[in-house]
């Protein structure tokens, strides 16, 4: 076989493992918690291997950017460490979260982090054939967030802005936040349609994004939504008490 036409092969293969990289070995389940920090609590993790073959997965904490200061990493006990799952199979990891007396009130938050432990990558040639052994590797992370004391949240919009692409009938919804207290927040969206009239045909209810845990930060969304051209639309942002902190409506699309 000529090296042109290895090369070939090869850079099909690279191809090949370049699509699978964007699908999961494994699922974890829940992908986020949300625990208060007055008392000691114990968690589970359900980890479920979408391979058919045997998997070993170990997890480990990682802190969040932004949340250094307020890292969950010293109060979180994870077990096991290392996991073996059979094909199709489940199994679940178990965390401990044990506050300090005294801890500053706010929000903080860590990652549990799943990382698929590696198999040795080899790439064989016999008689003129390439024969390539690539393992993919997944690594998951979820959000553990954790509150203590008085929580205070308080945020503002600004700069909101609704593009939509005909061709691709993506939406898409921008704006500016800031932050002003102890905890960030997850702010809702309600996309309404609007036809002849201001009527409205079709109303969306979705998650729009989280802010930081305190100052600026840039939050974006979007869906796909057919045939909206020649129509406009009505964005509505709650905060999470289900307050409106800004509304805006397209000219026609």
């Amino acid at each position: 076989m000529s090296k042109k036409m290895k090369k070939f092969i090869l850079g099909i293969m690279f191809f090949l493992v370049m699509l699978t990289s964007y699908s999961f070995n494994f699922s974890v389940a829940p992908t986020r918690f949300e625990i208060g920090l007055d008392k000691i609590n114990t968690n589970e993790i359900t980890l479920i291997n979408n391979t058919t073959s045997p998997m070993r997965l170990e997890s480990f904490l990682e802190s969040a950017p932004g949340y250094e200061k307020y890292s969950l990493n010293n109060h979180i006990k994870l077990y096991p460490k290392m996991v073996a799952i059979k094909p199709g199979s489940k199994q679940v990891v178990r965390f401990r979260v044990k506050p300090e007396v005294g801890m500053e009130a706010g929000e903080y938050k860590s990652y549990v982090v799943f990382k698929e432990i590696p198999l040795k990558e080899s790439l064989n040639k016999n008689e003129g054939k390439v024969d390539a052994q690539i393992k993919m590797i997944t690594e998951v992370g979820i959000s553990i967030y954790g509150y203590y004391g008085e929580i205070k949240r308080g945020t503002n919009i600004s700069n909101l802005q609704i593009s939509y692409n005909s061709k691709t009938s993506n939406l898409k919804i921008t704006a500016d936040s800031n932050s002003k207290g102890n905890s960030s927040e997850l702010l809702k969206q309600k996309i309404e349609i609007l036809g002849a009239g201001g009527t409205i045909s079709d109303t969306i209810d979705s998650q729009f994004g989280r802010t930081e845990r305190t100052g600026k930060s840039k939050i974006e969304s979007s869906m796909k939504i057919e045939k909206l051209k020649g129509k406009k639309v009505r964005v509505t942002i709650y905060d999470s008490q289900d307050k409106v902190i800004d509304k805006k409506v397209t000219d026609t699309l």
